[in-house]
């Protein structure tokens, strides 16, 4: 399956087609109920996040990757923030939710913007 992306005004009240969104390409990749209710609310937590610190912002993406049973989903802005990630980040609730809902998570940048890469690892059925 190929990338998947999705793109959306930088504003709150559009963060759910970007849940609704992950949550349909993780269905199809079998992903268990439990595992896709974290995905989502991974990528509200991180899209939260996202626009915390981007205000200026005019748009976000979601780029998902199924990789072999795994999910890699990467969440950025079009905004550069002044410091990414800000300091202290890794001690926020936001980190920790994100920690506990994701396998992997990661601070990135995509282009000038902040970004998150979250990684969601699936079942392997034998």
């Amino acid at each position: 399956m190929p990338d998947i992306i999705v793109q959306i005004p930088a504003r709150p009240e559009f963060v759910h087609v970007l849940r609704s969104a992950v949550a349909s390409v993780a269905a199809r990749l079998d992903f268990t109920y439990d595992a896709i209710d974290d995905l989502r609310i991974a990528v509200d937590e991180a899209c939260a996040h996202l626009l915390g610190v981007s205000p200026v912002a005019s748009k976000m993406t979601l780029r998902m990757t199924p990789d072999g049973h795994d999910l890699v989903v990467l969440a950025f802005t079009d905004a550069e923030p002044q410091a990414w990630p800000p300091p202290g980040a890794k001690q926020t609730l936001a980190w920790q939710v994100l920690s506990a809902l994701a396998d992997e998570v990661v601070f990135e940048r995509e282009g000038l913007g902040p970004a998150l890469r979250l990684t969601k690892r699936g079942l392997e059925i034998t």
